[in-house]
This record gives structure tokens, C-alpha cells and sequence, in this order.
């Protein structure tokens, strides 16, 4: 199992990805999430949640001007990642299109922003 905490800046996004055997269970903190799942746009209230399954491809954006603060916490890891791992790892498998690609709701934005 895994979980990290941390915020999304205003007009940003995490990568576009999916996990091969984990579940991903992702939790709001603060602020109002946005995230879509598949083809699917969701808004995730303060203290609402989301389960995401293995095989379906996920991405937390925020296309507001505050920051959100998201819990996200996963399990089984995959193998792959584990520290020492000397398996050759298709990252295909977890990034089968454009990886830092931004959802529609932030057309016209850069990221990572340019300094």
C-alpha cells in the first residue's frame, strides 16, 4: 500500500495514467477537486472521494485559481516500482497515450508552467 498527500497548484494537472493491479482511492482535503476517470469529468467536493480501479486511466487536474489539497492512498503496488525492482518495467502499460497531456478544462494552459 502507498499514500502520499499533496496539493495541486491552480491550472495544473498530475499525469495522465492508469495502474496495471492497484486501486487508487483519491480524497480531498481542501478546496474542490476536479479529476476524470476514463472519458468521464468528475468534481469532487471537500471531504469527497473517488475510487478508481486497476486498468482505467486517471488524472487529477485543477482548473480553478486555488489550490486543492488531495489525500490519495493505493494498494497492491506494482512490482515494478518497488525499490530494488530489477524487472524491466513497459511503462506502455501505465502511460498507453501522451502522459503530461491536460484535460480540455485547462486548454490553453502550460504545464509545468515555464519559470
Amino acid at each position: 500500500m502507498y499514500a502520499a498527500a499533496g496539493p495541486i497548484p491552480p491550472k495544473s494537472a498530475n499525469t495522465l495514467h492508469k495502474h496495471v493491479v492497484s486501486e487508487e482511492f483519491f480524497f480531498v482535503l481542501e478546496g474542490t477537486g476536479r479529476m476524470r476517470v476514463g472519458e468521464t469529468t468528475l468534481t469532487v467536493p471537500k471531504h469527497g472521494g473517488v475510487l478508481v480501479g486497476p486498468g482505467e486511466l486517471r488524472q487529477v487536474f485543477n482548473d480553478t485559481d486555488a489550490e486543492v489539497l488531495w489525500l490519495i492512498v493505493g494498494g497492491p503496488e506494482e512490482l515494478e516500482f518497488l525499490k530494488g525492482s530489477k524487472s524491466q518495467t513497459d511503462l506502455s502499460r501505465f502511460y498507453p497515450v501522451d502522459p503530461p497531456q491536460l484535460p480540455k478544462e485547462l486548454a490553453g494552459a502550460a504545464w509545468p508552467p515555464k519559470e
